[in-house]
């Protein structure tokens, strides 16, 4: 009998109880059996719920409705419908299909806004992409995002800020070391020493057999004399090897060059030995 009183709308509730009404009005005029202990208890009781009250209209009896102020819906229980069962009505719910947080409109929680749930999101409060889970873009996957990789396409260490280790074999590695001591100038000027070329000759062939590779040229002096020609000096003496390399092929775009003048010593001033060592062209070699 309880499935018998339960109804999908109010018309089917109010068609069922207007029914009722006038069987037992026909029975009760002309037959006097209202009250006949032949009528089940179930439908007398039934007659003076005709009156029940249904506060928002929708068919469902306050008494069984959830949200008795508001139009609802039968499947959730006189409340609006909730597809997702989330406790965000359909109506205000941007994620009606997916059950999550409240507090965003029935849509999984995106702190950072960049359209990658948190519960995705390995890197919540960063905006990144969906490809890379949420965080910043990192193409060569490295772990080192492509904003702060220097080689976004060439997997590498954190220690060469995205870039791959250089490889060198140990001739090479001497090469390079002993460079600026065998690259040498005029006192006090940038003209190259004739014996220079033959130590950056060899820096060409090293840089034709490594395409990838790029190399800084910088340039030291000693502390003697004005500061200011100094660093003047030591840029044009990088200068000097940067448009030696130039002239053999090597192309700028792998090519920088810059004078630090008195800056960065790494042997003392005191001693003509160590203003020796300070008067220098380094070659480094990066990607």
């Amino acid at each position: 009998m309880k499935d018998l009183l339960d109804f999908k709308n109010k018309k089917d509730r109010d068609d069922f109880f207007i029914a009722l009404a006038v069987i037992l009005l026909f029975f009760g005029l002309f037959f006097g059996v209202l009250n006949s202990p032949d009528i089940p208890d179930e439908i007398q009781a039934a007659v003076p719920t005709i009156l029940v009250s249904d506060s928002d209209d929708d068919g469902i009896p306050d008494d069984s409705d959830n949200c008795p102020n508001i139009v609802g819906d039968y499947s959730n229980k006189g409340c609006p419908a909730d597809k997702d069962k989330d406790g965000v009505y359909d109506v205000d719910d941007k994620c009606p299909g997916i059950a999550c947080a409240t507090t965003n409109l029935g849509c999984p929680l995106d702190i950072d806004k960049d359209g990658v749930a948190d519960n995705k999101d390995k890197c919540p409060k960063i905006a990144g992409v969906s490809s890379n889970h949420g965080c910043p873009p990192d193409r060569d996957k490295d772990g080192i995002y492509d904003k702060n990789d220097k080689c976004p396409d060439l997997a590498g260490t954190k220690e060469n800020k995205g870039c791959p280790k250089i490889k060198l074999n140990k001739e090479e590695v001497t090469l390079l070391n002993t460079a600026m001591r065998n690259v040498e100038f005029q006192t006090g000027s940038a003209n190259l020493k004739p014996a220079s070329t033959a130590t950056l000759d060899k820096i060409v062939k090293l840089m034709s057999k490594y395409p990838k590779y790029k190399l800084n040229i910088d340039g030291h002096t000693d502390n003697v004399g004005d500061a200011q020609n100094n660093m003047q000096l030591s840029r044009d003496r990088a200068r000097a090897c940067y448009d030696y390399l130039l002239s053999l092929g090597i192309n700028k775009s792998r090519m920088s060059f810059k004078g630090f003048g008195q800056q960065k010593p790494i042997a003392r001033n005191e001693t003509p030995e160590g203003r020796n060592q300070n008067r220098r062209v380094e070659f480094n070699l990066h990607y």
